[in-house]
């Protein structure tokens, strides 16, 4: 499972680095290449294939009928998914639409997330970190309760 922050940069060629503990996860039990694609304006996800065929399928078997939103993400994370391989020195490139998609900048955060990975605009992730660690620990509580969640 994916997890941990981690801050890096985006070469001036588009390129990143996967950090070691990441490609030692895909290397002892995926393949060594990601599937990126677009999940919301703010991050790029990535998934390793065997994970990324499941989403796929999840995806593709959703009933859009009559729901606009729902049949909008499913094309859109299906449209924009790329299979991107590490080179020898574990980077991935970023083709040039995604990283305009998300509008990224050099400085870039790399979060582990379980089955994925999500890659973040670094001052938008330090927005969202901020936001919610911001909130009000009583209203926090009641809206994981309402999620069925409990600390």
């Amino acid at each position: 499972m994916f997890g941990g922050v981690h801050e890096l940069s985006i070469d001036s060629k588009g390129r990143l680095a996967i950090p070691a503990k990441f490609r030692d996860l895909l290397a002892r039990h995926y393949t060594p290449s990601l599937v990126v694609t677009v999940e919301a304006r703010t991050h790029l996800v990535m998934y390793p294939e065997a994970e990324w065929q499941k989403t796929a399928e999840n995806l593709q078997a959703m009933n859009v009928s009559g729901n606009p939103a729902a049949r909008m993400f499913r094309d859109l994370m299906l449209n924009h998914a790329e299979t991107l391989d590490l080179d020898a020195s574990g980077r991935i490139l970023l083709p040039p639409s995604l990283r305009r998609r998300v509008q990224f900048d050099k400085e870039v955060t790399l979060v582990g997330r379980a089955d994925r990975l999500e890659l973040w605009n670094r001052e938008r992730w330090e927005a969202n970190m901020n936001a919610v660690l911001d909130m009000d620990p009583d209203e926090l509580a009641e809206q994981l309760d309402k999620a069925g969640f409990r600390l």
